[in-house]
């Protein structure tokens, strides 16, 4: 980072000016320098189309309060007749889905400013960042990657920035499922023909809030009660063949050791239990081990599919098992464990994607690629509610009240899926909704497998779970696909 800090600012404004009549301009950057355009397309989208993007080499100043040394600023010399610039600033998981970051960001380096372009490594890889640009009027974040790497950016952001005053953050989709991006009309897969086209479209976006939920994992301390009552249930299922399921089962796998803890605090998007965050375990752990085979989206979910199939007798025994089993799910307060009975996932929504552009909380049967409202209403179960009452709770499978599906609404729609629904949902079906609240309490007496925004892991200790209001941040949706 300081070596290229360290370039001169001449010479990059000297780049600058020459790329917009030829494209044989070279940038240096700390992994490589590029000479060529790869297609025509490049030449048309040159350095003169993205000038209200790019980070101006002479904004770039040396500081002695800087970590780094160097801090951005605009310049007094602007054009008064010029368009206030956006400078975007974009963090690229090269791992990220079908692993196309690696190109994106060799285009990127040719294109814009190579200050302006980071490969994510580590947290001070962001730090770093926030820290040159953070003063820059007008910035924006542009996260290229799964729901991971937006979880990842998001986290440092709630950090470092008071609630609503961190830099927008915009999403290009390289993951697997991007169910965040689909959500905020970013998207939801990879295409090159688009590339560009949807970075110019980052200084257009309509600024909107989004929750965050911090997660906090404290050790359990087991009664023989509650042991007890989980045995005494289970003993009127032995007749199954199934009599836990895998992921409950298998407590000292050496596959999950690097998998113990979630790679971050918060959740922006959702948190799942059960059945398929075993899954996304097993892929996810087969991808960390062998990224060659992980090529592409399409090639992600079918070999997502194929874990799928070891989980076979999860499925078709699931008359033997239920979440109820294994936790205590209270919500703001109220103990709701008789709600998931028949659970196999239980989900936690706060935007309205999961699992590859579902909606599980609302009974859509539109074409999930396209959806790009974070906000949707139910209009078979709206109604409005007292604003005294914090909680709203399915009490009945005939009736149900909820108040409509809001990502800025300090509240998250918790619901259960059995593994029939785990299909339906798919075809635009919906789960069953156990309530609206602002705080979540979850008691694990026993091992399981859990999905937060997309980054699988697993807890092998009984852990209370305690997630609760954590702010918000500012992101960007794009209304202009």
């Amino acid at each position: 980072m300081n070596d290229l800090l360290r370039e001169s600012d001449q010479g990059l404004e000297q780049q600058h000016l020459s790329s917009s009549s030829s494209c044989d301009y070279r940038y240096a950057t700390t992994e490589q320098s590029s000479t060529s355009c790869d297609k025509p397309e490049d030449i048309e989208l040159s350095p003169k189309f993205f000038r209200n993007i790019i980070v101006r080499p002479q904004w770039l100043r040396r500081v002695v309060d800087s970590p780094v040394g160097f801090r951005a600023e605009l310049t007094d010399g602007l054009d008064t007749n010029d368009v206030l610039p956006t400078p975007v600033i974009f963090f690229i998981n090269k791992l990220a889905g079908g692993q196309k970051g690696e190109k994106i960001y060799r285009k990127l380096v040719r294109l814009v400013n190579p200050r302006q372009v980071f490969l994510l490594e580590n947290d001070a890889t962001i730090i770093q960042a926030l820290n040159i640009y953070s003063s820059l009027v007008n910035i924006r974040i542009c996260a290229c990657g799964g729901d991971g790497t937006v979880g990842w950016v998001l986290s440092r952001l709630i950090d470092v920035f008071p609630s609503l005053e961190n830099p927008p953050v915009s999403i290009y989709p390289l993951g697997t499922a991007n169910d965040l991006s689909r959500v905020l009309g970013w998207g939801y897969q990879y295409d090159p023909k688009r590339l560009l086209r949807v970075f110019t479209q980052i200084p257009h976006a309509q600024t909107l809030s989004l929750d965050c939920w911090q997660v906090k994992f404290e050790t359990l301390e087991m009664t023989s009660t509650g042991s007890n009552q989980e045995n005494t249930v289970a003993d009127r299922r032995r007749h199954f063949f199934l009599y836990h399921p895998k992921f409950v089962r298998n407590t000292n796998q050496l596959k999950y050791e690097n998998h113990l803890k979630p790679v971050n605090r918060y959740f922006f998007s959702h948190i799942s239990f059960g059945l398929d965050a075993a899954i996304a375990l097993d892929f996810h752990v087969r991808r960390t081990g062998d990224p060659s085979k992980f090529t592409s989206p399409l090639k992600n979910k079918i070999l997502y599919l194929n874990e799928s199939r070891k989980y076979f007798k999860e499925f078709f025994f699931s008359g033997a098992w239920n979440l109820g089993l294994y936790m205590r799910l209270f919500c703001d307060g109220q103990d709701l464990t008789d709600s998931i009975r028949s659970c196999h996932t239980l989900v936690l929504l706060n935007s309205s994607g999961y699992a590859s552009g579902t909606n599980p909380w609302i009974r859509t049967l539109t074409n999930r690629n396209n959806t790009s409202a974070i906000i949707q209403r139910d209009d078979n179960s709206f109604k409005e509610t007292s604003t005294n009452s914090n909680i709203q709770i399915d009490t009945s499978t005939h009736t149900r009240r909820f108040n409509r599906q809001d990502c800025s609404d300090r509240k998250i729609e918790v619901l259960e899926l059995n593994t029939t629904q785990m299909g339906l949902i798919h075809l635009g079906f919906k789960g069953h909704r156990i309530a609206q609240c602002n705080q979540v309490r979850l008691e694990l007496s026993r091992p399981i497998s859990v999905q937060m925004d997309g980054e699988p892991f697993y807890l092998v200790e009984p852990t209370t779970v305690n997630i609760i209001y954590a702010g918000q941040v500012s992101v960007l949706r794009n209304d202009n696909r």
